[in-house]
């Protein structure tokens, strides 16, 4: 489907009146499907701009179908298994036995992940054109090292948004120009004396700021908004989610996070890594009796259930999700608005994205510990005591993994005879079991796992179960650790953790080793079914491994000395009255092409983006091209804060008409042109 495909299907759904949105400032775009957008160059979080609803029949029919399907094929290949395959003897019956046991693991954890996303429906409030009740909002954005092409979209897109709010920006560092960039957007700069606490210390510094001055006879703050600095709110960030405070008994509004630098290293080409979690997990849970956890930003919440639990959690690094059982702890409801209301930035290098899970393992290893989670029972309901013990104990799962990876070397290497079928026969059952079992389980995850990716990112939850149950056993004390954006001094490739490459190397010479002794060209003690038993999961495993330690050494996921992410996006610019082609845009700058001689060698030019005001911006090169034009970089000066608001508006809040292929409402940060 090609993007002009996707306009004229999103202005007919417009015509009939499924696209209008009155209160924001952009046509609210038809519900699209994510695949076709991503082929269309256009990332998949626009198909999720829409307010949320029902899931489409055809999609809760087919995760039906595939979650049946896959339990249905692990079932009768265990059958199989068992009926068909042991062996005869004691030793080698046991072997076999152990074997079975490990393939028959998944199915506790199939079953009961299709009972948890079996319903994924949304029935969100209608928007508002102001907060409920006459309450007050504020929307808070703690910083601490970001340079100036992360946050300042962030601000300049807070400050615009709809209806009238404060923009609280939350500065760790003491930076003079974050303070100065504040002034300049109407946003109120608060820095603190004591850097404790990281993050959840920053926060509760405002929360303190807003009780002591409505203490002092000030209106106060009745909602506040989050967002990490670099999740750049779009319009519908407060107007599609406040009516949700009508009720009085909900503490928390979370929004799913995503992500408009694709390439990043969780992206998986449709809606990153993170997908599956903000689409289907997280959308599972609006039923009674659950709900979402803080995920600490793109989310609402009511100061008066903070004040009750006193705060923003600060025993633990993970503070987002502490505060949530907080609040369920009180009595507190939390709601997930499934609707894409911010977009920021994914870790882009391995590095990043190992630090950002480890902290998250670790954070959750000392919730777990701290709220004693397995006796929790007693003040949480069925679902969230299983979301949230089942929520901690995932990141163990590395451990797990190993062990899986350990168990069918070592039973090769015992040389018991695991299966009386021949190698032929195993191989095609196992092929057409584990072919089932992945075509449902993706529609079970309504499609939004790219099984390449998934594996390949699978193998980083080795090292991170290993920080998790080093944690465990040694409690030492955790610091936040913020994941670094932004520009690095040199272009690095990722580092491969010792652990992986012993796993390869071992991995790797049992199944050479295997393969030889079914040639005969080594002793090996056991029978090809038997070899093919196990080495079915050991080459898959292998599998998993090199796609994996390939995509951290990929020189896509190197570091980049680039501040802003480029959006290549092709529209008409005018500059010097010259009619001229937009080529990429970022927050701090633009590639342009201009009939020759139109813009100097250097100093300022008058860029004109379609539907909006001039901007001026500096020369910094021009290249003259073969057929006649001229291309130039232009950037916008370190201190000139009108044009990095101009510019960031233009890609996040991008005007109705300005980019007349993508389909109504789509921003210009959704391009995925050059990915």
């Amino acid at each position: 489907m090609s993007r002009e495909d996707l306009r004229q299907r999103a202005e007919s759904a417009s015509a009939e009146g499924l696209s209008a949105d009155k209160t924001s400032a952009a046509p609210r775009p038809a519900q699209l499907d994510a695949t076709a957008l991503t082929r269309a160059g256009i990332a998949g979080w626009a198909a999720r701009l829409g307010p949320p609803g029902p899931e489409a029949p055809r999609s809760r029919r087919l995760a039906h179908l595939g979650g049946l399907a896959a339990i249905a094929a692990l079932v009768l290949y265990l059958t199989w298994r068992v009926l068909f395959t042991m062996p005869s003897g004691e030793w080698n019956l046991t072997i076999a036995w152990i074997l079975v046991t490990f393939e028959a693991l998944p199915l506790a954890g199939l079953i009961l992940k299709a009972w948890s996303v079996w319903n994924i429906d949304s029935h969100p409030p209608a928007p508002v054109t102001e907060a409920p009740n006459g309450m007050r909002v504020a929307v808070l954005i703690p910083t601490y090292n970001e340079p100036i092409e992360v946050l300042t979209p962030t601000v300049a897109a807070a400050c615009e948004l709809a209806p009238d709010h404060e923009t609280w920006v939350l500065d760790d560092g003491d930076r003079p120009w974050v303070e100065e960039m504040c002034a300049a957007y109407g946003a109120r700069y608060v820095r603190r004396d004591v850097h404790d606490h990281a993050k959840a210390g920053n926060m509760n510094h405002a929360l303190g700021l807003m009780a002591a001055e409505k203490a002092a006879g000030g209106p106060g703050i009745d909602i506040i908004a989050v967002l990490d600095c670099d999740h750049v709110p779009l319009p519908t960030f407060l107007t599609a989610t406040l009516g949700w405070f009508e009720d009085p008994e909900i503490a928390l509004i979370q929004g799913p996070q995503s992500f408009y630098n694709g390439g990043a290293f969780d992206d998986d080409g449709i809606t990153g890594e993170q997908g599956t979690f903000f689409n289907v997990l997280m959308a599972s849970r609006n039923v009674p009796g659950a709900g979402p956890f803080w995920c600490g930003s793109t989310s609402l919440l009511r100061m008066s259930a903070l004040e009750e639990v006193g705060g923003v959690a600060t025993e633990t690094i993970t503070e987002d999700m502490h505060t949530t059982l907080k609040l369920i702890r009180r009595g507190w409801r939390t709601v997930y608005h499934h609707q894409t209301l911010a977009v920021g930035l994914a870790p882009a290098t391995p590095d990043q994205y190992l630090l950002q899970r480890r902290r998250w393992g670790m954070g959750a290893m000392q919730i777990l510990v701290h709220e004693k989670l397995w006796a929790a029972k007693g003040w949480m309901s069925w679902r969230n005591y299983h979301e949230y013990l089942n929520g901690t104990l995932w990141w163990l799962e590395g451990i797990a993994t190993l062990v899986a990876f350990l168990i069918p070397v070592l039973i090769m290497l015992s040389g018991a005879q695991t299966s009386t079928a021949g190698p032929l026969l195993f191989t095609g059952v196992f092929l057409v079991m584990f072919t089932v079992r992945l075509w449902g389980s993706k529609q079970l995850m309504r499609n939004e796992i790219h099984w390449p990716t998934a594996f390949a990112l699978r193998i980083f939850r080795v090292p991170v179960g290993l920080a998790c149950l080093w944690w465990l056993m040694s409690r030492n004390v955790l610091e936040f650790q913020v994941t670094p954006k932004g520009a690095a001094d040199s272009r690095l490739r990722g580092r491969t953790p010792r652990i992986l490459i012993v796993m390869v190397v071992l991995i790797t010479a049992v199944i050479l080793y295997a393969a030889a002794g079914l040639a005969g060209l080594v002793p090996w003690r056991t029978t090809p079914g038997s070899t093919v038993a196990s080495g079915a999961w050991l080459v898959l495993a292998g599998a998993v491994l090199v796609l994996g330690t390939r995509r951290i050494r990929a020189a896509e996921f190197a570091t980049s000395r680039r501040n802003a992410h480029r959006i290549e996006v092709t529209a008409p610019v005018e500059a010097e009255g010259v009619c001229g082609e937009l080529l990429d845009i970022s927050v701090g700058g633009a590639a342009v092409r201009f009939p020759h001689g139109t813009l100097p060698a250097s100093g300022l030019v008058t860029l004109r983006l379609p539907e909006a005001a001039p901007v001026q911006l500096q020369v910094i090169r021009t290249t003259e091209q073969q057929d006649g034009s001229q291309t130039a970089s232009l950037r916008a000066a370190d201190d000139d804060w009108a044009a990095y608001r101009a510019l960031s508006l233009w890609i996040f809040h991008t005007p109705a008409g300005a980019l007349p292929e993508f389909p109504p409402g789509v921003p210009a940060a959704a391009s995925l042109r050059g990915r």
